[in-house]
């Protein structure tokens, strides 16, 4: 496939993403760091990421029915959205500073509505898939349409451990928060289905007690 897939993500040292509120400084400096072609956030995250730490949602304006001629060295952003929940919401990731443009990632049962939608406001989308999206496919097609070669997957645990459970994953980055959680955890990789061997890439002590750790995914 040839395309890389860093799957980046903060968590306690328990190993949740949810119960503590991470370090979004230190989250966002590593995403910049990586340059990835493209970035990827599953549409839950999305969708509850910018209810939580975006600006109170604005409605549509005529410019955003244009697609945005943006600087080409920032990454694209790549929502999988299958089922259309980000229908009428898509306009605010559009805005962002650091975002190129929106991919959307949809399937063959993808409502006809939503698909309208993205036509009407000229948002690309790759079909990929029956019923949910296919994603070395569609990998595939995001480097042959749009160069994508590296994409940094930026999610909760359901979009990571579906591209761990299918050896789509190259390297993980995970920020540790110096916190343990205990029974209100939610682990990362709680549905990953059998065992990957990983090897070391960097451990770094950051301020504040916080741990960058980076693995390659040993798919030998």
């Amino acid at each position: 496939m040839n395309t890389k897939v860093i799957l980046h993500n903060s968590i306690s040292l328990d190993t949740s993403f949810v119960g503590f509120v991470p370090n979004m400084e230190l989250h966002y400096q590593i995403v910049s760091y990586y340059k990835a072609d493209g970035y990827m956030a599953g549409s839950i995250t999305a969708k509850t990421g910018l209810e939580m730490f975006g600006q109170p949602l604005q409605p549509e304006t005529e410019s955003d029915f244009i697609k945005p001629n943006k600087d080409s060295s920032l990454s694209y952003w790549i929502i999988p959205d299958s089922k259309g929940i980000l229908k009428g919401q898509l306009h605010h990731y559009r805005r962002f500073e650091f975002c190129r443009d929106v991919i959307i990632l949809v399937s063959r049962s993808t409502p006809v509505d939503y698909i309208n939608y993205l036509n009407e406001r000229k948002y690309d989308y790759i079909i990929s898939g029956e019923n949910h999206v296919e994603y070395k496919d569609a990998f595939m097609q995001l480097k042959e349409k749009y160069s994508i070669k590296s994409i940094l997957v930026d999610t909760g645990s359901t979009l990571g451990n579906i591209l761990l459970n299918k050896a789509l994953v190259d390297e993980i980055s995970l920020v540790i928060s110096p916190e343990i959680i205990g029974k209100q955890s939610k682990y990362l990789f709680e549905k990953i289905e059998s065992k990957i061997n990983l090897k070391c890439k960097n451990c770094k002590l950051m301020k504040d007690g916080y741990i960058w750790i980076t693995y390659e995914i040993d798919k030998n």
